[in-house]
C-alpha cells in the first residue's frame, strides 16, 4: 500500500521575521532570486514566503509583458513592489502583498 505525503497549509501566523537572514529576505524580494531561495531555503519560512509571493509577481510581470500594452505598468508596479518589500523588511517587517499572499502560501505548501 502507498503512502501518500499531506501537503503543509501555511498561515501568515508562522511566517516570522528573522533578525539573522535579513539580507536573504531582501535578496527574495528580486523575483528569480525570490524562486531559488524559495526552492533551496529548508528553516526559514520568512525568507520562502517572501520569495513564494516575488516568484509569483515575477510571473505575472512575465504574462504580462508579452501584452505590450500593460508591460510598462506591470514593470513599473512590479519594481514599486520590490522597493516596498525591501523596505519592511529593513524595518523588520513583514510584506503581504494584497491578493498575492495567500498563493505564496499555497505555492510554500506545494514545494
Amino acid at each position: 500500500m502507498e503512502e501518500k505525503k499531506a501537503k503543509k497549509i501555511y498561515t501568515l501566523d508562522e511566517i516570522k521575521y528573522n533578525e539573522e537572514n535579513k539580507t536573504i529576505a531582501i535578496l527574495s524580494c528580486i523575483p528569480i532570486v525570490g524562486f531559488i531561495l524559495l526552492l533551496v531555503e529548508k528553516d526559514d519560512q520568512f525568507v520562502r514566503y517572501m520569495g513564494a509571493q516575488y516568484t509569483i509577481i515575477g510571473v505575472i510581470q512575465i504574462v504580462a509583458s508579452i501584452i505590450i500594452v500593460l508591460a510598462p505598468f506591470i514593470g513599473l508596479g512590479t519594481f514599486i513592489l520590490i522597493v516596498m518589500g525591501i523596505v519592511k523588511i529593513t524595518k523588520g517587517e513583514r510584506y503581504d502583498i494584497p491578493f498575492v499572499s495567500e498563493w505564496a502560501l499555497k505555492l510554500m505548501g506545494a514545494l
